[in-house]
């Protein structure tokens, strides 16, 4: 990926955790393109591109005469006690929570690593910052193998054409690779940390996204299918059926006291699918 198509993908991802953690708010506007360009260091092209693309995603919506209107946050249905009264979760306080340990373990399921990638960032950050201080991250991630045929994503009308899969394929292989390096180098410059990132690939394509958090939490949701056009690297849009998982509000529990309670055996038996698929199915 040349030079443009990473500072792509970085703002990408730094909006994208912005609008999902509430930054902003439905209904309200981002900043103009002639902020974000000069926040983010990037060319007014590509601003431009990547407010494309979470418009295609659903998450904004371009209005004349306005601007980037956010249309929707990611919202996260949670049964523990301590959010009864919490009007909305969302899953960057939570992976936040689990990095506030000091032994941090995420274990994941996902289609392309890129909501990990991220929430770890903003970690990340602030480990370099000294505001949290874990002694070890350990990331172990199941990623379908990418000789899996899928289902999706592919243009309607157009069966054989493999250029929306590998669109696919070369986000997951970005995402991936870029959480591997960024976790490896903040290990080498924080004395003290030792952090880890495995990825194993599994002959599964996910129906759902699945986090464990400190093998205490479960975190899961569907990936919906929908119609949308996406913006494939030379500029090219195709319409094309697609999952997407901001469609489905997700689900948290956590473990307590009780190891009988529905959420106790919920945490327990995703535990347990998650460590016998990385022995026996994973490679």
């Amino acid at each position: 990926m040349d030079e443009g198509g990473r500072k792509f993908q970085e703002l990408k991802s730094a909006l994208l955790a912005e609008i999902t953690e509430g930054e902003y708010d439905e209904g309200t506007l981002l900043p103009s393109q002639r902020e974000l360009a000069t926040r983010y260091d990037v060319s007014r092209d590509t601003v431009q591109r990547v407010l494309v693309v979470l418009a295609d995603e659903g998450w904004i919506e371009s209005r004349q005469g306005r601007g980037s209107v956010v249309l929707r946050t990611q919202t996260v249905g949670s049964s523990a006690r301590e959010n009864a009264a919490v009007r909305r979760v969302t899953l960057g306080p939570l992976i936040a929570a689990a990095f506030r340990a000091k032994d941090v373990s995420l274990d994941v399921f996902t289609l392309t690593s890129e909501v990990l990638y991220t929430h770890v960032r903003v970690q990340e950050e602030l480990i370099r910052a000294r505001e949290i201080r874990p002694g070890k991250i350990t990331i172990r991630m199941l990623v379908p193998d990418d000789d899996l045929p899928m289902p999706f994503p592919y243009a309607p009308g157009s069966p054989d054409d493999d250029r929306p899969q590998q669109h696919l394929r070369d986000i997951r292989k970005y995402h991936t690779d870029n959480l591997v390096r960024r976790l490896g180098e903040l290990a080498r410059d924080t004395p003290g940390l030792t952090a880890t990132v495995e990825i194993r690939r599994v002959p599964l394509v996910p129906y759902s996204k699945l986090y464990i958090f400190n093998d205490a939490e479960v975190v899961t949701g569907p990936y919906v299918p929908s119609e949308r056009p996406i913006t494939l690297d030379d500029g090219t849009t195709l319409d094309v059926v697609d999952v997407m998982g901001f469609d489905s509000t997700l689900t948290h529990c956590a473990k307590d006291a009780d190891p009988d309670s529905q959420d106790s055996l919920i945490v327990s038996s995703w535990r347990n699918w998650f460590d016998k698929t990385w022995q026996l199915l994973a490679t």
